[in-house]
């Protein structure tokens, strides 16, 4: 049996797999290494990873648990990077951005929105398919559950929330079976009242005395009800992004859009990274993320030209006329 894993496969690495399969269970939190991936995806929120990579590596450690490793609610303005940790979150925790299980709460109003999530009751169609959130969890319960703008869901789901954050189950309609939620670590995001929150934020310096405000803020306007808001763990408002880290932000989703044209980016020139910046001021109510599309439409047309002519390794440079001009990086 060795000498057939050592001739037909990696036999190193698929003891390391395995080793990871064991050990799952078990596995420490590094905070530093954790703090250092998750900013490397997310940037300007540093006041929020390193407080969320602490709590995960103290709620990772507990040999039991009765609910699920961590509630988390992250508040701020659309584009700041609430979605994006929670990939990144899931892909350093679970080794996969598949892992995460992402519901947009707009999709979810109506009064049908509870069974699509745990499922049709026994006798009616479909019931033998189960939840779009209890069936992936029954089959893998070590999950990231994201639902995006939550306030904009149906009430009644709130109800299936106190269940899941409070007790970490949901029993799925139909099949009867148990989504064990205690593996996974439940994030909702809302931009409701993102404006308030932030004068809440600039006027009340102490961390702790902020997020305490922004609580009774959302339960007095009643974005959540105080129930909900007791489940959360922790609330984190994020910052909007300006400055030099949009800066940044803008060079990484560059060298993204090289990688997707298979070539690598070694140089931009900072012309280039402003000229991006000030074209996504004019659509800066869309969040950062226009930015992406912003990049696409400045840089899509030379990078396709740069990899038909076989470029490998390119340098984005502004030519004495302000044009832009991708040179080979030898």
């Amino acid at each position: 049996m060795n000498d057939l894993l050592t001739n037909m496969t990696d036999k190193s690495k698929l003891m390391a797999l395995l080793e990871k399969r064991e050990t799952g269970k078990t596995r420490k939190i590094n905070e530093d290494e954790m703090n250092t991936a998750l900013k490397s995806y997310v940037k300007g929120q540093d006041h929020v990873i390193h407080d969320i990579s602490k709590l995960i590596r103290l709620q990772w450690g507990k040999e039991m648990r009765k609910k699920p490793i961590a509630n988390i609610l992250f508040l701020g303005p659309t584009g700041t990077g609430k979605t994006e940790l929670t990939k990144a979150m899931a892909n350093y925790l679970f080794g996969d951005e598949n892992a995460m299980l992402r519901f947009d709460c707009s999709e979810f109003t109506g009064g049908e929105s509870k069974t699509k999530l745990i499922g049709t009751p026994t006798g009616y169609v479909g019931s033998s398919s189960g939840g779009q959130l209890t069936r992936p969890v029954i089959n893998n319960p070590k999950r990231l559950v994201l639902f995006d703008e939550v306030e904009k869901a149906f009430n009644g789901i709130f109800d299936l929330f106190l269940q899941m954050m409070g007790d970490g189950r949901l029993t799925e309609q139909g099949s009867g079976k148990t989504a064990d939620f205690t593996q996974s670590i439940i994030v909702l995001t809302s931009n409701a009242e993102h404006e308030a929150i932030g004068k809440i934020q600039d006027e009340i310096s102490d961390y702790h005395e902020m997020v305490n405000a922004v609580k009774s803020h959302l339960a007095d306007t009643k974005i959540f009800r105080p129930e909900i808001v007791g489940r959360f763990d922790r609330v984190y408002v994020f910052k909007s992004l300006e400055g030099i880290v949009i800066a940044e932000i803008a060079i990484l989703k560059m060298v993204k859009l090289a990688k997707e044209y298979g070539l690598e980016l070694a140089y931009v020139d900072p012309d280039l990274v402003y000229d991006a910046m000030i074209a996504n001021d004019k659509t800066k109510s869309f969040g950062i993320r226009q930015l992406e599309t912003t990049i696409g439409d400045m840089l899509g047309e030379a990078m396709y030209q740069a990899k038909e002519a076989g470029a490998k390794k390119i340098r984005l440079d502004i030519d004495s006329n302000g044009d832009l001009e991708i040179n080979p990086d030898d």
